[in-house]
């Protein structure tokens, strides 16, 4: 896949390496007209998580991609020209040669024989549901504040393994049955809608009594359910975001230690600079000077 618009704010190149490639298109300010070219030896999938981009592959075809829905394109005759046009979008694409999916998937092969996957022929152009599993890697894609600070290649790579073993998987009614927290579907929605209000509320977040009484749920379950979806506690997550947070903030370099400390949500600089040099090994003022 080649193009020249990786630098576009709001499309990101999450990985790009010789097996695979994914990126991410966050783009809610402005129209997206993204131009590209799609390899005739690898398989394309488009992950929509929000919008209804249209994607053009000439004058005379395009076809839509609703939310909440990917598409599957693999041509094993040509390269194809596509255009994504949208208003606005979330998207997360990922680009592997077929043999790579087969090899990943071997071990499962007579498994997946049985729910239907016989591995892609020579043109698939299908467009299928998200499955709520899915929909929550690209939750963490889209949004990684626990993105690792070096080994970002290992982090994406293992998105990729991600969005394939759930992809493939069972029905999602058969996943409900294997979790039991995730047998209600509402009960994912309230942890989502839990994230959001901390993060909304960075310099003054709700405790844990007051969250749960906000999404409607008791601590215990809050707390279990925020850790199985997010792989955190709910307030050890809000450390990490506010801390990667500060991070790009103080590569800006648009303001002083004091103030970021205090943007984020930390009453006390000096416990902000103790946190920061324990998670990153240097204090947020050299890692401003070094990196402005």
């Amino acid at each position: 896949m080649t193009n020249n618009n990786i630098d576009k704010s709001g499309i990101v190149e999450r990985l790009n390496s010789s097996h695979a490639k994914m990126i991410s298109f966050d783009c809610n300010q402005k129209p997206l007209n993204y131009e590209t070219k799609l390899g005739n030896h690898h398989v394309h999938l488009f992950f929509c998580k929000q919008g209804n981009p249209i994607f053009q592959f000439s004058e005379h075809y395009q076809r839509p991609l609703p939310e909440g829905s990917y598409f599957t394109i693999y041509d094993q005759s040509k390269t194809l020209d596509l255009i994504i046009h949208a208003q606005s979008c979330k998207l997360v694409y990922v680009s592997l040669p077929p043999q790579d999916v087969h090899q990943i998937l071997i071990d499962d092969r007579k498994s997946l024989v049985q729910l239907g996957f016989e591995g892609f022929g020579v043109r698939e152009y299908s467009v299928k549901d998200i499955n709520f599993a899915t929909d929550l890697v690209l939750d963490s894609i889209l949004n990684p504040s626990l993105e690792p600070n070096l080994l970002k290649s290992v982090f994406y790579r293992s998105k990729v393994l991600e969005l394939l073993s759930f992809t493939y998987d069972v029905e999602e009614s058969q996943l409900y049955e294997a979790c039991p927290f995730l047998k209600e579907k509402d009960n994912v929605e309230r942890i989502k809608n839990a994230r959001n209000i901390l993060i909304d509320n960075l310099d003054s977040p709700p405790s844990l009594p007051e969250l749960a009484k906000q999404i409607g749920m008791n601590e215990y379950n809050l707390k279990v359910g925020f850790k199985n979806v997010y792989g955190l506690p709910p307030f050890k997550y809000l450390q990490e975001y506010r801390l990667n947070l500060s991070k790009k903030l103080l590569a800006e370099g648009q303001w002083q230690v004091a103030e970021i400390a205090d943007k984020i949500g930390y009453t006390s600089s000096s416990h902000f600079i103790e946190a920061f040099r324990k998670k990153f090994g240097n204090t947020p003022k050299k890692f401003m000077l070094a990196n402005t």
